[in-house]
């Protein structure tokens, strides 16, 4: 059983197809060992229906609304109600909702607040999952879990085709949104979600649905069950949900009786109501070769299909695709996303050319250049198709458990004495000579001798850059590494036998200006409370590469003010970030208090652990913009493999210490995020147009 063993996990039910989502992976973490609890939510329709027709044992969040968290609802809504109300009857739109409902909308978002509040308290879960965050409830249990500092993992709901704007708000709390492949992945980029959240692991269930529901025996099951022959074609249409008028389909049904063995079956969306269905099919209700269906699997009948059509949006076009039936498409006029366009479906006007396009599929079948681009449809869309989904999921759970119950790490050891103010530690891996040439050059360069030692770790494995590590002579250490260590595995080697008072880490790649490490210590002697410092990193063209850390929106970090001229007043100032990118210096002493860096962390990630670790003891962390540094070249790069551990490790780990705070700095320096936007337009625009220098207005 492992790290699952008496492990808790939060599961959140709302829909029937969430089941089909959520429940495979609840029933992989219960063989492993952990506790599963599902719950649901007060909504406009009855969830607690779902639960019990799939016979799911689970909790209300009205189970918790008693003694103190019904006192904090009713002081939440009496606070909430004018206010919102105001914002109401400001609104046109929103000024026609009658008062009562309104009052039944405030109040179900407030109860559902604090009772979910309340249940992550008493069930203490180690891990959260639901559908996905873009719901009401799905957005709450978000933000409470990075309250509660619980892991939240979400899905991929179906194929993503409304406005990208839709999108935008995957990522805000997940720690790691699950999707099907690249395709999803690119369009939640679009929208603006955080990338290292976004995990394309395949889907849960599609392949093993294509399996179960095009056997022979299921399919006569499904024909029977519809009345169908084994030897009649099914033409399945799929409905998306829009407000059908009646159909004129004589065309079509002339087809269907000249054929004399095709069978319609129209499988509608969930929410399509009985009035549309019934508007819709009023001309051909009683035609013997038509058959409307509302409950029964789709799976199910596309396995037993021949063709299918589908009218309007639907994931089922590309449920269909994976179990290999031709396509037909009837694109709606609101219809944005086309599978014809994207090669995969013949489009079809309506029911005047269905017929014609059926019968040339179902005589000539489909030619191989569709077949192709069926293919690599269906690999951007699937980043796996192995069937070994559960089994992706399962792991970045284990790593998520992991990290989330990361202990302290034990001190390194050290030698107790300082014979210099700073240890360099410059571990060396297999990046191209030139780049530790040139760092070791900008060190002899520009830092006065009697400021430092150097200690190399060696991790290379080629000759030419061992020969130039054995070459060198002076006030250097050198310690044998491996070639499979990464950066935190050698910078705590480094520091076991550092002997400087201060160390700073340090990458080929990274020239050394004048003044550099100078600066640095300076700065962490003047403040006593400093446990890390960083300067101001330059890339080749002299722009800002980085001087701090800030979370965006998607409570994840980025370089603040990357490719700004380091004329920009935000940088030419002393400041706090919540952390910093190597180079940075901290105290020997802390540095091996705290156990070094974070080994778990393979070339990522690892700086700004540690940064949010120091600042876990009371100590700051502190931008310093007199040192400055060139990142000529980059080395130790995190390796594509390991990075999704990483990046799992990582936000587990810091779930609820990661909050949006960029806003922050832009407001000390004046800006918002439209202003700042504005001005990277600005430089962009002048670099389009040959300007070579790159000041910026005073005022910024």
């Amino acid at each position: 059983m492992g790290i699952f063993s008496g492990e808790k996990a939060l599961c959140f039910i709302a829909l029937p197809h969430h089941n089909r989502f959520l429940v495979p992976i609840m029933e992989a973490l219960r063989e492993r060992g952990m506790h599963i609890s599902y719950f649901t939510t007060a909504a406009e329709g009855a969830f607690e229906i779902t639960l019990n027709q799939a016979n799911l044992p689970y909790r209300h969040v009205l189970d918790y609304a008693a003694g103190e968290t019904i006192e904090r609802t009713r002081a939440a809504y009496n606070e909430l109600r004018p206010v919102l109300q105001e914002k109401i009857l400001s609104n046109y739109v929103l000024q026609s909702v009658p008062v009562v409902i309104q009052d039944k909308v405030i109040r179900s978002a407030v109860e559902n607040f604090y009772c979910l509040d309340r249940m992550l308290e008493v069930e203490k879960p180690d891990l959260l999952f639901a559908l996905h965050e873009l719901n009401p409830w799905g957005k709450i249990l978000g933000y409470l879990s990075h309250v509660h500092r619980i892991p939240y993992f979400t899905l991929q709901e179906g194929l993503y085709y409304a406005d990208i704007h839709y999108y935008r708000f995957h990522t805000d709390y997940s720690t790691a949104c699950l999707v099907w492949g690249e395709d999803c992945r690119e369009i939640l980029l679009r929208a603006g979600c955080g990338d290292d959240k976004v995990f394309p692991v395949g889907n849960t269930h599609i392949w093993n649905a294509k399996k179960e529901f095009t056997n022979e025996a299921v399919v006569r099951e499904t024909r029977a069950s519809l009345g169908i022959a084994p030897e009649q074609k099914i033409i399945l249409f799929l409905m998306s949900h829009s407000h059908y008028q009646p159909f004129d389909a004589r065309i079509f049904l002339q087809w269907m009786k000249a054929r004399g063995d095709a069978v319609a079956v129209f499988k509608w969306h969930p929410v399509t109501g009985k009035e549309i269905v019934d508007r819709a099919l009023d001309k051909m209700r009683d035609h013997p070769a038509i058959r409307s269906v509302h409950g029964t699997d789709t799976y199910a009948l596309i396995g037993a299909s021949d063709v299918c059509v589908t009218v309007g949006n639907s994931t089922t076009g590309l449920e269909a695709l994976v179990f290999g039936k031709p396509l037909l498409e009837v694109r709606l006029a609101d219809q944005d996303y086309s599978f014809a366009e994207q090669g995969v479906a013949e489009p079809a006007a309506g029911f005047e050319d269905i017929g014609a396009k059926c019968d040339a599929i179902l005589s000539q079948g489909l030619p191989e250049s569709r077949r192709d681009q069926v293919k690599g449809y269906l690999a951007h869309n699937f980043a796996y198709q192995d069937g070994q989904t559960m089994e992706r999921i399962v792991g970045l759970v284990e790593e998520s458990l992991k990290a989330n119950g990361e202990k302290e790490r034990a001190p390194l050891p050290s030698p107790g004495w300082a014979s210099c103010p700073c240890s360099i530690l410059l571990p060396v891996s297999d990046a191209p000579p030139e780049t530790l040439l040139a760092t070791l050059q900008g060190i002899a360069s520009n830092i006065s001798g009697e400021l430092f030692e150097v200690v190399i770790v060696n991790c290379a494995a080629g000759n030419e850059t061992n020969d130039i590590i054995n070459s060198l002579g002076g006030d250097v250490k050198i310690i044998p590494g491996k070639p499979d260590w990464s950066y935190s595995e050698a910078c705590n080697r480094a520091a076991t036998e550092a002997h400087g008072k201060h160390l700073v880490f340090l990458k080929p790649g990274l020239v050394p200006e004048t003044g550099w490490l100078e600066g640095l210590l300076r700065a962490a002697e003047e403040k006593g409370d400093l446990g890390v410092v960083g300067g101001m990193l330059l890339n080749k063209n002299n722009l800002l590469w980085h001087i701090g850390i800030a979370f965006d929106v998607n409570q994840g970090p980025f370089s603040i003010y990357r490719m700004l001229p380091p004329a920009f007043s935000g940088a030419k100032k002393r400041r706090e970030f919540g952390a910093v990118e190597f180079p940075f210096l901290a105290a020997r002493e802390l540095f091996c208090r705290l156990g070094g860096l974070n080994t778990a962390l393979c070339n990522r990630f690892e700086d700004i652990d540690f940064c949010l670790r120091v600042k876990q003891t009371g100590l700051r962390v502190l931008y310093a913009p007199e040192s400055r540094i060139i990142r000529q070249a980059p080395s130790w790069e995190p390796n594509p493999n390991q990075d999704q551990i990483n990046r799992i490790h990582f936000y587990s780990r810091w779930t609820g210490s990661l909050w949006q705070d960029d806003a922050v700095y832009l407001q000390e320096d004046g800006l918002t995020h439209d202003a700042l936007s504005a001005l990277y337009r600005e430089l962009a625009n002048r670099v389009a147009h040959g300007v070579s220098h790159l000041g910026i207005s005073p005022g910024l």
